[in-house]
């Protein structure tokens, strides 16, 4: 059972349906960006130093200050009035991820399962779903992971769920084809979380 999850926030990118490959790193995973205040961003921050100290406590050669290792979290940005990005200094943009494929001890190479995708109640609707796109807000259910590798340090969040709060409603400009296709059944829940039903 996951150990952590946060506050309300909002999704601004990534893919937490169907792993995709990182660019940077080459790997298959689920990934989220995901914004949270300077406020709800305190608990994650509180998990992620005991962490640390565990792993200071544990194993003395581990980095013994903050400025050398990898954190993931940076400062959000944002559009101003003229369309340009720049710094948002009330919000924090966090990465969570979780490898879509492990190997074990043995060398075998397993398949990960997905984060698990709830609605606002917390029913389980994994398989549901076919995206959860940018915009919608929720909390994350997430593991800390302290890696201590030659030449990388730091700290990883792995997503293990996310409670939808509200699902973004995707709008498209085009208008209805009167007395065309449309299908037979929907599922509830989709339609639910679509806010179509």
């Amino acid at each position: 059972m996951p150990k952590f999850v946060s506050p309300i926030g909002a999704m601004v990118f990534g893919s937490i349906v169907e792993p995709r490959e990182n660019p940077n790193s080459g790997k298959v995973e689920w990934n989220l960006g995901f914004v949270l205040s300077l406020e709800d961003s305190n608990s994650i921050m509180e998990n992620m130093a005991a962490a640390v100290a565990a792993k200071r406590a544990a194993n003395p050669k581990f980095p013994q200050t903050d400025d050398k290792l990898k954190f993931p979290y940076r400062p959000s940005q944002r559009r101003n009035e003229e369309g340009e990005k720049e710094m948002d200094p009330d919000n924090l943009l966090w990465n969570f991820k979780r490898n879509a494929n492990y190997q074990t001890k043995t060398g075998e190479i397993k398949q990960n399962t997905p984060p698990a995708l709830y609605d606002s109640l917390g029913r389980l609707v994994t398989g549901t779903i076919d995206r959860v796109p940018s915009g919608t807000t929720g909390k994350v259910v997430y593991d800390i992971y302290v890696y201590d590798m030659p030449g990388a340090k730091g700290v990883s969040l792995q997503i293990v769920g996310f409670q939808i709060a509200e699902m973004k409603k995707i709008e498209t400009d085009l208008a209805p084809i009167e007395g065309g296709w449309v299908p037979d059944e929907i599922d509830d829940i989709a339609a639910a979380l679509a806010g179509d039903a």
